[in-house]
């Protein structure tokens, strides 16, 4: 069963954007084992905090949001807090592409689909299931350690619509760190991605994944 449903990730990937099913493809660790013990230690991730700008003023998120409901990368790597999801589309810093999209997304009645907190071609992570509570937007490639952010084991839903599939098009996969000799968990979320609830997700020797993912992984192709 597991190969083959790495064969239908493999064949999702393959395919045209539209291929890609909503709900995500697993993703096991590289050096996954048959079987793994029920007893698990999360491991002690070290945390270089992630300092915001928000109201002008510097924020560390590793200890606290403080009034912030929202925060979003930049191009340039800086990361922006809000009160109110309405400023970041005026934030200058956003690229002027992904503003006119989502603007234009949000008047559109075909796209209405779309939770109005998330931004085009930025995948959305939302603290609270169906696209509810703080959110983090994160655009770049890489790993995002979500003790920096002060969102580890907070994560309850994800959103990823692509409006620039040339040059967003690629996946993630949110990643639950174990101690040795247990591995990590890792699990492939496709594009576009509408994950409402994470609990919805069966996580090894049960469970699920909600307020589980330690690191999620950005992968552009």
């Amino acid at each position: 069963m597991i190969l083959a449903g790495a064969a239908t990730g493999t064949l999702l990937l393959a395919g045209s954007p539209a291929a890609h099913a909503d709900e995500p493809t697993p993703e096991p660790s590289a050096t996954a084992p048959t079987e793994l013990p029920e007893e698990e230690t999360p491991v002690e991730l070290p945390v270089n905090p992630v300092i915001a700008e928000y109201n002008g003023r510097k924020i560390n998120l590793a200890e606290s949001w403080e009034g912030a409901t929202s925060c979003t990368e930049m191009p340039s790597g800086e990361v922006h807090c809000y009160d109110s999801d309405e400023e970041v589309v005026t934030d200058p810093e956003l690229p002027v592409e992904t503003r006119k999209a989502t603007i234009e997304g949000a008047r559109d009645s075909a796209a209405a689909a779309h939770p109005s907190r998330c931004l085009a071609d930025y995948w959305c992570l939302y603290m609270d299931a169906e696209y509810k509570g703080k959110i983090l937007r994160f655009s770049s490639d890489g790993g995002k350690n979500l003790g920096d952010y002060g969102c580890r084991d907070k994560l309850s839903s994800v959103y990823y619509w692509v409006h620039r599939w040339t040059i967003n098009y690629g996946d993630a996969r949110i990643i639950d760190r174990r101690s040795w000799p247990v591995n990590d968990r890792v699990r492939r979320i496709g594009a576009p991605a509408h994950v409402s609830h994470l609990s919805s997700l069966g996580y090894p020797n049960g469970g699920n994944w909600n307020d589980k993912t330690d690191v999620f992984d950005v992968r552009r192709a």
